[in-house]
């Protein structure tokens, strides 16, 4: 008898705990949902929608500069090995700048024969290669100029600053391949400068689930592939900031 009343007492104890911590987490989480709807009226934001949209998309000139950095590395790594290979045979050659570019070209050479698909993957690792290489023909053109040899220094310094700003657009590639649409106007990425377009040049955009299409007012059309399709609340969320922003033009 004894063990029963205790077993039952056990059992009432136990749901009373359960049945207090299911209350508080309920009125926890309740509470919790009132003060987010509160800070969210007080901010606008369940009202307002994003002042900005940014499309990733797919740019044929930064396309074209993906598929062909095998090739710009080639040309670096080859350009490097000359000037080691050159350097070795003068007499009065640095045999330790010589062989660091040894190993400089080497380097870039086993990724172009074998990290290929790396460089596709691993965009940052291509930067990393072309930041080299800009630094190393720099370092080879200052070399040429000390040994007297302008011309061939020069030529250098021109393929150092080229690589220097292919380095600085595969950079910008990276952080802003996108079409971002916001309230003061459009950002279309581009291969020297970024361009901007205010809403009072836009005549109609149109975006699709896989593309976006800008007519301006100069009857001049662009369109872009986005790199991936749009979900159709955010297809009708762009669709209204996009009107909303035209009509106030």
């Amino acid at each position: 008898m004894t063990a029963t009343i205790r077993v039952g007492h056990t059992g009432i104890g136990e749901c009373f705990i359960k049945d207090w911590k299911t209350s508080f987490i309920f009125w926890f989480s309740q509470f919790s949902l009132l003060m987010e709807f509160s800070r969210s009226r007080i901010t606008g934001e369940t009202s307002c929608m994003p002042n900005q949209y940014s499309l990733p998309v797919v740019h044929p000139a930064f396309e074209l500069l993906k598929r062909s950095a095998r090739v710009l590395h080639f040309i670096a790594a080859s350009v490097i090995l000359a000037n080691a290979l050159f350097e070795l045979k003068a007499d009065d050659g640095n045999a330790l700048l010589s062989y660091m570019q040894l190993i400089i070209a080497a380097d870039v050479y086993l990724l172009i024969f074998l990290g290929g698909p790396i460089l596709l993957a691993a965009p940052r690792l291509n930067l990393i290669f072309r930041f080299i290489e800009a630094l190393t023909l720099l370092g080879i053109s200052a070399t040429l100029a000390s040994d007297g040899l302008g011309w061939l220094a020069f030529a250098h310094l021109v393929m150092s600053i080229g690589y220097g700003f292919l380095f600085y657009r595969e950079w910008r590639v990276i952080h802003s391949e996108a079409v971002d649409i916001k309230s003061t106007g459009i950002t279309l990425p581009n291969f020297l400068k970024d361009g901007e377009i205010g809403w009072d040049e836009v005549k109609a955009i149109i975006p699709k689930y896989h593309s976006i299409i800008i007519e301006t007012f100069r009857n001049k059309k662009i369109s872009f592939e986005l790199r991936s399709n749009l979900g159709i609340e955010e297809l009708e969320q762009i669709d209204d900031f996009c009107k909303k922003h035209l009509g106030d033009n």
